[in-house]
């Protein structure tokens, strides 16, 4: 499938078969993820890759119910990992913050090079941006060590096209793009039209079709607490990473 194509297509897939990814798919995203760039060339990005039901039904319960985890066929955590760094380097015993930024980058470039080589070969899969209050539970289940952590998590599968959606419209291009130095593109105009666009595509949606806006859909997760995501930054701090300078 032409590279461009692949991810001008692309869409979040939450809904799978019951179907296992093949020898060959699962090499050809490894291959991808080994392939990525990585700061310094470090190479500070390890993955995990989860198969088994079990810790699957573990890691989605521990995620808030994300049952999309539980039944995926396949989980990957790409975690920041500098245990081999350490093996050649004396580090200090807290990773200082521009290396651990390194390492969050690699793991954030990785596993966007998976989902890609997944869906290259006609797979879905949906990024899981953290696991925030249950991340101690989540790394104990995975037994990572010290100076390695979760950053990003990857369910991967092959698409139950039943689920498919249309793509989600986009902010205007130029919004996002601007040439030589920062511009601020809003316009008030285009911002009204955007938000209506967005609130026919929830309401046509064949599933969780609540008609909202953007700006409704986004003001509806800044309002959701979590009274124990605070406890994400010591949890890096007890795994060996510094957040501050």
């Amino acid at each position: 499938m032409d590279a461009l194509q692949v991810l001008f297509d692309h869409q979040t897939c939450r809904n799978f078969k019951d179907q296992c990814l093949t020898a060959e798919q699962v090499n050809n995203i490894k291959r991808a993820c080994a392939q990525t760039s990585s700061a310094c060339f470090y190479q500070v990005c390890t993955v995990i890759r989860v198969t088994d039901r079990k810790l699957l039904e573990q890691i989605g319960a521990l995620s808030g119910g994300t049952m999309k985890i539980a039944h995926a066929p396949e989980f990957w955590v790409f975690c920041a990992d500098f245990t081999r760094l350490r093996r050649i380097a004396q580090l200090p015993d807290l990773i200082p913050f521009p290396m651990f930024f390194h390492a969050v980058n690699d793991c954030s470039l990785a596993c966007q090079n998976a989902l890609t080589a997944a869906e290259a070969q006609g797979l879905g899969g949906v990024i899981i941006g953290g696991f925030k209050a249950q991340i101690v539970k989540i790394s104990a289940l995975l037994q990572i060590p010290r100076y390695a952590a979760p950053v990003l998590g990857l369910a991967l599968g092959v698409p139950d096209e039943a689920y498919r959606e249309e793509q989600k419209p986009r902010l205007p291009m130029e919004w996002l793009f601007t040439d030589n130095t920062y511009h601020d593109g809003f316009n008030a105009d285009d911002f009204a039209a955007y938000n209506e666009r967005y609130r026919e595509y929830t309401a046509q949606r064949k599933y969780n079709n609540e008609p909202k806006t953007w700006s409704e859909a986004c003001l509806a997760m800044l309002s959701r607490k979590n009274p124990q995501s605070d406890k994400l930054a010591a949890f890096y701090q007890a795994q060996g990473f510094a957040l501050g300078d």
